[in-house]
C-alpha cells in the first residue's frame, strides 16, 4: 500500500485481492442473478453458464423466466448446469429470503460463487416532481434490492468459504453527477458496494456495473411496479426512447462481457463503455471529481450516443 498522509491508496497488489486470475475456481458453483431473466441478467447467465456455473434466473417477471430458461436449456446441458428460475421481487426481503431459501433447497451442496444484484428499475423522474410512492418504488428496487440480497446471500457465501464474486448493476449514472430520483438511486448502488469491498476485506471480490446505454428494457421497467408501489404503469402507443436505446445501445452481451474481465482483472469500478461513445462514462467520472476537488459545480458532459437516443425519440414524436 503508498501512503499518502493519513489515508491509504490502493495499488495493483489490492486489485489482484479483489481478483479471481482463473475463473475456473468459480466452476461448479451457483449464480444468483437478479434480473435474470433478460437483458444484462440473461447476458450474464449465459456467461454463467459458459463457465460451468449453474444460474438461477431471479426476477420479477414469471413470463420471462419461463422463455429464458427454454432459450438456455441447450447450453445448459451441454454444459453439464442447472439452471433455475424463481419469481421474486428484490424490495420485498421477504421474497429474497424465499429465494435464498429457494437456492438452497436445490442446491445444497454448491457454493453460491457469483451473486449479481442486477435487477434494476428506471423511472421516478425529476426530484422536484416525484411523489413519495415514486422514491418508495425506485429506491426499494434499485437500493434496498441489492441490500436484500447482500444480507440474504453474503453470509452464507462467508460461511462456505469458497471463492465467489458479487457484483451490482448500477450505472453511469452512479459514479456523473446525479440526476433524478433513478441518479440517485444508482449513486446509493455505488455506495453498497463501497462500503461491503471494505467491510469483506478481500475475503469475496466485489464489483460496480456502471454501463452506458445498453439496450435493455429499462425504460419500460415500470410496467413491473408492484401494487403497493401504485401498480403497473404502462404508457399508450409506442416508447421512442425504449426504442432508442433498443436501436443504438450496446448489446447486454458486452456488459457481461465487461463483468467477467473485471472478476480476472480485480476492477472495482466496471465502466463499461458503449463502442459508438468511448470514454464518456471515465470523462463523467473525471468531470464530477474535479468539481468536487476544485470548488466546481455538478456538470455533466454532453454524449453523442444518449443525444441519438433523444433526438431519434424527440424526431418519432414531433412526426
Amino acid at each position: 500500500m503508498s501512503m499518502q498522509g493519513e489515508w491509504s491508496v490502493p495499488d495493483n497488489d489490492d486489485a489482484r485481492r479483489n481478483a479471481h486470475p482463473d475463473l475456473a475456481a468459480l466452476a461448479g458453483g451457483v449464480a444468483v442473478i437478479t434480473g435474470g431473466a433478460s437483458g444484462i441478467g440473461l447476458a450474464l447467465a449465459e456467461r454463467a453458464i459458459a463457465g460451468a456455473m449453474n444460474p438461477v434466473l431471479a426476477d420479477i417477471e414469471a413470463g420471462a423466466i419461463a422463455a429464458a430458461e427454454a432459450q438456455l436449456a441447450g447450453a445448459a446441458s451441454a454444459a453439464g448446469v442447472e439452471v433455475l428460475g424463481h419469481p421474486v421481487d428484490v424490495s420485498d426481503e421477504a421474497a429474497v429470503l424465499g429465494l435464498a431459501d429457494a437456492v438452497r433447497e436445490r442446491f445444497p451442496d454448491k457454493p453460491v460463487s457469483m451473486l449479481c444484484c442486477n435487477a434494476g428499475v428506471g423511472g421516478g423522474g425529476a426530484i422536484l416532481r416525484a411523489s413519495d410512492i415514486d422514491w418508495d418504488f425506485v429506491l426499494g428496487v434499485n437500493v434496498k434490492g441489492v441490500a436484500n440480497c447482500v444480507r440474504a446471500f453474503v453470509p452464507r457465501m462467508l460461511e462456505e468459504g469458497a471463492p465467489g464474486s458479487i457484483v451490482a448493476t448500477s450505472s453511469q449514472d452512479g459514479l456523473c453527477a446525479a440526476q433524478g430520483v433513478y441518479g440517485v438511486s444508482k449513486h446509493a448502488c455505488v455506495a453498497i458496494c463501497e462500503a461491503l469491498y471494505q467491510e469483506l476485506g478481500g475475503r469475496l471480490s466485489v464489483h460496480v456495473l456502471c454501463p452506458n446505454v445498453v439496450a435493455t428494457n429499462i425504460v419500460t421497467s415500470e410496467r413491473n411496479r408492484p401494487e403497493r408501489f401504485g401498480g403497473p404503469r404502462v404508457p399508450a402507443g409506442a416508447n421512442p426512447v425504449a426504442e432508442g436505446f433498443k436501436k443504438f445501445g450496446m448489446p447486454p452481451s458486452r456488459c457481461a462481457d465487461f463483468v467477467f474481465e473485471a472478476m480476472q482483472s480485480g476492477t472495482f469500478y466496471v465502466m463499461a463503455e458503449a463502442e459508438d461513445d468511448p470514454g464518456h462514462i471515465y470523462r463523467q467520472a473525471e468531470t464530477r471529481m474535479k468539481g468536487i476537488l476544485e470548488d466546481g459545480l455538478p456538470y455533466r458532459p454532453g454524449s453523442p450516443l444518449i443525444a441519438k437516443v433523444y433526438n431519434m425519440a424527440r424526431a418519432t414524436q414531433s412526426e
